[in-house]
């Protein structure tokens, strides 16, 4: 598993990439702990590059997902493939998780000006 860490304005995301099982839920669950020290109202996890996933990885995203509530923030799944998705449905964890797609989930919580503001700010000065 390759784990990415990106921050965009106010929400912090974790890409994650190949394999969510047993042998990486200790590390996903240390840098999502890190994390959300500082209270952030929102995480999203990328699984957009996500081929596999097995139990003990969706217990590391239930656990999270159960912190995060416990601090008032929220938890976004976003551009699940439909092979992970599926398995979503099947165990009626659709219900649990606000699932997004990349799409949806840039034009309701991203904005232009949370990209590359500070990068805009520094070459409107010069």
């Amino acid at each position: 598993m390759e784990l990415k860490l990106n921050s965009t304005g106010k929400i912090k995301t974790i890409e994650i990439a190949g394999k969510f099982d047993i042998e990486s839920t200790e590390e996903f669950e240390s840098i999502f702990a890190k994390i959300i020290e500082p209270n952030p109202s929102i995480v999203s996890i990328d699984m957009g590059r996500l081929d596999y996933i097995d139990s003990s990885g969706i217990g590391s995203l239930i656990k999270s997902l159960n912190s995060l509530k416990n601090k008032k923030g929220k938890l976004i799944l976003v551009g699940m493939k439909p092979m992970i998705m599926n398995v979503f449905k099947l165990a009626k964890l659709d219900m649990f998780f606000e699932i997004m797609s990349e799409l949806d989930f840039r034009t309701k919580y991203v904005s232009d000006d949370d990209t590359d503001s500070e990068i805009d700010d520094l070459l409107k000065r010069n």
